[in-house]
Parts: C-alpha cells; structure tokens; sequence
C-alpha cells in the first residue's frame, strides 16, 4: 500500500480524462481494504470464565434483556423455585429476585423443565412445579413479578406450549423452541429464524427473509444437540449462527459448538469443551454466555463465548 501511494504522488500527467492511472488505483485499493475491514466484523476473542453464581436451585431456562431500559443487557435466570436478575457489568452480581407462588402442577415431571422469554418490558418464565407462569418486570427499581397465563411460552407472539403430562417435554415431541426475529442479512433485509429441538436430539432451524415481506430462505437440520442452544450472529457479519450443546447425560463432560446456517455440522466455526454439562446458553448482544454446571449442582459457572 505504501508503495502505491509513492506512486501516486510521482504519477505523469493525468490521462484526458483528468485522472492519474496511480491515483485511481490507489483509490480502487482503499475501497477494497474499507470494504473487507467492514465485512470481517469485530474480532473474535477466546472464551473466559465471567463468574460463578449459587442459584440455591437448578437452573431450567436462562434469558437476556434490557428491562429496566439502562441500555444494558440482564441476564434472568429461571430455576425451579425462583426467577433471578443479574448485572453483567464487571463481575455477575444480583439485582434481585422472585419466586413461583400458587398451586404445585400435578403430576409433574421428574426433571424440572421451564422456559423463559422477553416481552416488552417483561420476562415471561414458567417452570414446570408449578401451575402459574410469572411476569417478572421493574417497579421504581424493584423487581416484580405477578401471574401469567398458564402455559409453557417457547416464543413471542405464538400458542403457550403445555408439557405431555408427567413428561419433561411438550406436544409434539419438542424438548423447546428459540426464535429471533432481530437478526439481519449482509443487505440489511431483516431475518427470522425459529430453532425446534425434538426428543430426538435433532435441531431443525427454518429462516426467513422479509424484505418486505418474509418468505422462505432455508432449513437447517444438525443431530446429537442437547437441550441448550441459541441462535446468534456472534461475528456481525449477516449470516446467522447455531450455538448448540451436546445430547450427553446432564452433568458429563460437554462441548458448545458454533454453526454457521447452511454450513456443514461437522466442520462448525468454533468449539469449546467444559467438563460440565451445558445447562443454558443466551445471546447477550452478540456474545454468548455458556451456564456450566455438574449434575445436580445449584452452582453454575458463566462463560463468555464472543
């Protein structure tokens, strides 16, 4: 590059046209360095351990949202007798907590199985112990939480799933669902993306471009996927992600693998192994946050995949 612009300042006289074949050269290698630099994206970094945290129950569901609208991210942790917030500034630290209230579900599965999403200002976390959901939000700074409707909500705007009585699964064979609808293409044409895993251990993830309107782009099917995954675009760089843990027993040694849509599974852009089991994995503005946990612990160590 240095010597290209050498080149332009001695460049002879301009052609007819009134441009210097030097000068437009360099300018035509500066358009393409801008241009790569944009599309890299920001770089990635190695994974690090964030912090630890006793939830004092199992953890069943893990989400991320700006609810109290300071213009960062929380993190809410579901587990079988509370909901939790926690600060990612720094070091994890809580912000506050509520718990399930009203009548015990009956007959209830053995593995605790809950679900927890973001509507608006509130998170909307059911567990499978008990009969009503909870809409936990910020009152003047305090968090809150009252009844929601009854039912297992997989993803905003679409029917409360219910779980197969006695089963730690819902109708239609799913262990769950994620959906994003905030993801965009290179072009900049907004993506939505539903990820359903069934009791198989088969991952299916069906994409949609709307540019206006949304029509069909892709499915995706990826084996072996354990109960935690999430859809990202970790790098930024249009092209969605699959996160995805492995489908071993809950608490052996386990692996996050990263996919990007389309690609080939065995062939995934990153791995990491732990060895704990991977009971949760949420997108916190373009990084990924791993919970790890041995089987049975209350105990779960945060990691932050970027």
């Amino acid at each position: 590059m240095r010597a290209l612009l050498v080149l332009a300042a001695i460049a002879g006289p301009a052609r007819a046209d009134g441009h210097s074949y030097f000068r437009d050269l360099v300018a035509d290698v500066r358009t393409q360095l801008d241009a790569a630099r944009a599309a890299k994206g920001p770089p990635l970094v190695p994974p690090v351990r964030i912090g630890s945290l006793d939830l004092g129950a199992p953890l069943v569901a893990l989400v991320a949202g700006d609810l109290d609208k300071d213009g960062r991210s929380e993190l809410y942790a579901v587990t079988s007798r509370e909901v939790i917030a926690y600060s990612l500034e720094h070091k994890p630290h809580e912000l506050g907590r509520v718990a399930f209230t009203g009548d015990l579900a009956v007959p209830a599965p053995r593995d605790v199985v809950g679900t927890a999403i973001v509507d608006g200002d509130a998170v909307i976390a059911a567990v499978s112990g008990y009969t009503t959901p909870l809409r936990v939000h910020w009152a003047k700074k305090v968090l809150v939480a009252g009844p929601s409707a009854a039912g297992f909500a997989l993803c905003k705007g679409e029917p409360l799933a219910q779980l197969v009585p006695g089963r730690d699964y819902f109708a239609g064979q799913l262990y769950g669902a994620r959906c994003r609808t905030d993801l965009v293409d290179p072009e900049g044409h907004a993506l939505h993306a539903r990820a359903t895993l069934s009791i198989t251990g088969r991952l299916t993830v069906k994409v949609e471009r709307c540019a206006p309107t949304c029509a069909p782009i892709g499915e995706h099917e990826y084996a072996n996927v354990g109960v935690a995954f999430e859809i990202a675009d970790v790098d930024r760089d249009g092209r969605p992600e699959i996160i995805v843990s492995g489908a071993g027993a809950p608490g052996d040694p386990d692996a996050v693998k990263v996919m990007t849509f389309g690609d080939d599974e065995k062939k995934p852009v990153f791995r990491k192994p732990f060895t704990g089991g991977v009971a949760a994995l949420v997108d916190v503005g373009g990084a990924v946050i791993a919970a790890v946990r041995l089987v049975g612990a209350t105990r779960v160590d945060l990691w932050r995949l970027d």
